[in-house]
């Protein structure tokens, strides 16, 4: 009975860590775009949310409650990338009333980010 419940545990493991690294990877590679002002380079960015979303999408997620986070982080990466391009039209149209309400709304999926990824961590640390 015991080796049935470690091996569920590893599962559980093992499926927090397909989302933990796609998350650290998404990160540390928009890390480097954070200050730039090359709008190519932010449309880039915007591309690679969308493809982390889609990614984090497609992982194989047993796990109900991981399921949901998987979800979660798919959802913010999407919206990550639909307000990154929403931001580069309103700066083109020299729309900064608009500009700004985008950018709290960034803000707003950072902090989304922080707090399920904090939620998560405890989640996939209980035995």
């Amino acid at each position: 009975m015991n080796l049935f419940l470690i091996s569920c545990a590893e599962t559980k493991v093992s499926q927090c860590q397909k989302i933990i690294l796609l998350t650290q990877k998404m990160s540390e590679e928009s890390e480097s775009y954070r200050q730039t002002t090359d709008i190519k380079k932010v449309l880039q960015v915007a591309d690679l949310f969308e493809e982390t979303s889609q990614q984090m999408k497609q992982l194989k997620i047993e796990d109900e409650q991981l399921q949901e986070y998987q979800k979660g982080f798919a959802d913010i990466y999407q919206g990550n990338a639909d307000t990154t391009r929403q931001f580069v039209a309103a700066l083109n149209d020299k729309d900064i009333d608009t500009a700004k309400l985008i950018q709290q709304q960034v803000q707003q999926l950072g902090k989304k980010e922080q707090d399920l990824g904090t939620e998560m961590n405890a989640y996939c640390q209980e035995n």
